[in-house]
């Protein structure tokens, strides 16, 4: 079980890092073209800031040759580490399946049926990624995928591990994990939230009261 922070933010990184339970990151080109507009370098930089653990990069190319390119400089800049982030579309799937072929840990995203994620496990993903919030607000139910996904997976006995996106509470994440999600990715201030209770923070405010003197 990995939960990782989905930012492209090296601020919201760093805090996230600081809470002490986030494993890695992962980014998308939306985020990213919120940041900068030189997506690579500003990659290397968040992998600066996170030394440690995966980090998912997305490429933008709408040709298989130059969406793995850009993968590659992705990946050079750390091997052990640089999960590259594949559409699930034919273009995307080629991609997955090249890469992952020559030994690139893959993340196949935007997964919305079982078909998507057996192809994922049949090109070798190392994850395979839905979008929980989404998918329920598309009316297809998003835990209702997860369970989907959860279970081919689980048929196969595939190592692709199930990564849950989308998720926009606390209580989604957890709720993701329990419908079969092996790792789960949320925005910065939903993994701030995850320690936070209202009853735990009264229970906490009594401790402090009966310890004054």
């Amino acid at each position: 079980m990995a939960i990782f922070v989905d930012t492209a933010s090296a601020d919201d990184l760093e805090a996230a890092i600081r809470l002490g339970f986030v494993s890695g990151f992962t980014t998308n080109p939306i985020l990213m073209a919120r940041e900068t507009d030189r997506p690579l370098p500003h990659f290397e930089r968040l992998l600066s800031v996170r030394e440690t653990g995966p980090a998912f990069y997305q490429p933008t190319g709408n040709e298989t040759g130059a969406f793995c390119e850009e993968a590659r400089a992705a990946v050079r800049m750390a091997p052990d580490r640089v999960v590259v982030k594949c559409p699930a579309t034919a273009v995307g799937i080629e991609a997955a399946a090249l890469l992952a072929g020559d030994g690139v840990r893959c993340a196949l995203t935007a997964v919305y049926s079982p078909a998507q994620a057996l192809l994922a496990h049949e090109v070798g993903c190392a994850w395979a990624i839905p979008y929980v919030d989404r998918a329920a607000r598309q009316s297809t139910g998003g835990y209702a995928v997860v369970d989907a996904l959860a279970a081919i997976l689980a048929r196969l006995e595939s190592g692709t591990r199930l990564l849950a996106a989308s998720l926009k509470t606390p209580e989604q994440v957890a709720d993701a994990v329990i419908h079969g999600a092996d790792d789960v990715t949320a925005p910065p201030k939903v993994v701030r939230g995850l320690p936070s209770h209202p009853l735990s923070d009264a229970a906490e405010r009594e401790f402090r009261a009966a310890a004054r003197p």
